[in-house]
Parts: structure tokens; sequence; C-alpha cells
């Protein structure tokens, strides 16, 4: 299996356990601020923000440890899903109390590792939003700071961040998870969770028609010159 097709096992999962509750914000390729790592998926459930990294058949181990220090650096917990054939190479990795699934196929999953969370500080958070956006949360903090008797200044800065995630991501999120109600995930489906799909579907589709004027209008110069 490639990583699209564990992905969306993934999110099977991830909305099985959701089951009678409120689906998490989810996005795909998440980028990790700082580090050059993108979060194959970063999910934010309730109070716990946490990552996931999928290493499929076809993929090495050779960027997993600095994928796991960057993770560590930003999410409440790391979930590391990864073929049988890497589990020997793990041995001598330090995954930073990411808990780890194997998987045999997309119905056989099983947990090879407990994982260890722990609350990441608001002032890490921060960090993962658009230089603009944490300018102007972090000014906003430092008001609240000063009009206000506070006791858990990180609590606050979590807060800020979560909130931020939110509106960026729920659009997309809910989208993803409404287009998927009552029915197997599809690889297809994870094109959704790309806030810049529509765009992307916009420019893909002018440069389509921009290709076709000129295939147009060099037909139309061909009959000209043919016509000489």
């Amino acid at each position: 299996m490639d990583e699209a097709k564990i992905k969306a096992g993934v999110l099977s999962r991830i909305r099985r356990q959701a089951a009678g509750r409120q689906l998490p914000v989810v996005t795909s390729e998440f980028r990790l601020s700082g580090t050059g790592i993108r979060a194959d998926l970063a999910i934010l459930d309730g109070d716990t923000f946490y990552g996931v990294e999928i290493k499929s058949d076809l993929d090495t181990l050779k960027r997993l440890p600095s994928q796991m220090e960057g993770y560590a650096r930003y999410f409440d917990l790391t979930k590391l899903v990864v073929a049988p054939k890497h589990l020997h190479g793990l041995r001598d990795i330090d995954l930073y109390g990411a808990e780890v699934w194997r998987y045999e196929t997309l119905t056989d999953w099983q947990l090879h590792a407990a994982g260890s969370a722990r609350k990441i500080s608001g002032q890490w958070l921060l960090h993962l939003l658009p230089a603009q956006e944490e300018r102007r949360v972090r000014r906003r903090i430092e008001k609240t700071r000063a009009d206000h008797d506070v006791e858990n200044i990180d609590a606050v800065r979590r807060t800020e961040f979560q909130f931020a995630f939110t509106r960026r991501y729920s659009q997309t999120s809910s989208e993803f998870w409404e287009a998927v109600r009552g029915r197997k995930i599809a690889t297809n489906d994870l094109k959704l969770l790309s806030r810049f799909h529509e765009d992307r579907q916009q420019q893909i589709m002018a440069e389509i028609e921009n290709a076709e004027r000129w295939n147009d209008w060099a037909k139309a110069m061909q009959s000209i010159s043919n016509g000489r």
C-alpha cells in the first residue's frame, strides 16, 4: 500500500474513534515551522494536538530521526504508522515517545509501542502560525496580560493557537468529513483536506483553457499558411 491508502485508513480509524462525539479538526501535509518537515496529518481533537507520520513499504527511514524530533517539538502526541518491514529499523531511532502502529492491511492494525503524551508549551505552538498572524496573536495576548491578572499565560497561548488552527482548517476539515459521511474514505478524498485545492483546480482549468486557445491559434495560423 502506498502512503495515500494508508492515510485514508488512518482517517477511517480517527472517524471510528470519534463515534458519538464531535469529529476532530484535521489537515494534511501540515508544515512544522522552521524544521522543513510536513506532518502527514495534523489533528486537533478537543484539547489534544497530535501528528501522524506514515512510512509505507515504499518509504525509507532516512528522514525519520529528524521528523520525530520535529514532531516532538510541536505535537502533544505523535502517532507513527509503519509497514512491518520498518520495525527492525526503528530500534536504532529515538522516537521521542511516539505511539507506533504497524499495519499488515488496511483492516489489520497492531499497536507496536505505546506512546507518551504531554502538553506542548503554547509558546512553541504559536510558532506554527503564519508570521503575521503569530505577531497579531502575541500582541493580543500581551494586551490581555496587561489588562487582566492572568495566572496561566501559557494556557492562554495554547487556547489562542487552538482557536487559530480551528479557524484556519475547520472549513476544509468539515467539508471532508461531510463528503465521506456514511461511506468508505478513498484516496481521492484526501484532496479535500487541502485549503488550496479549489485554487489549484481553478489554476489547472485556466492553464487548460489557455493551452486550448494557443492550440486553436496555432491551427488557425497553420490553416492560413497552407492557404497561401
